[in-house]
């Protein structure tokens, strides 16, 4: 019997605590608006830019090298 107790006063507990993170991650949602998703867009097209743009050019240029041989 007083296994189950405990067991059930656990259960509760994590319960609690469950709620608790639930609380807090919809907190952290709703505090990402429009402006943080339109500045996560922007990083995107940068890092597209400046980091894929170059290597794809640079990959491109050697294969038109190799095939203009």
């Amino acid at each position: 019997m007083s296994k189950q107790v405990d067991v059930a006063h656990e259960v509760a507990k994590l319960q609690q605590r469950v709620e608790h993170l639930e609380e807090r991650v919809e907190k952290a949602e709703s505090k990402q608006g429009p402006l943080r998703s339109l500045w996560e867009a922007i990083q995107s097209i940068l890092i597209g830019l400046f980091i894929v743009g170059p290597v794809a050019a640079i990959i491109l240029g050697i294969l038109s090298a190799l095939a203009g041989k």
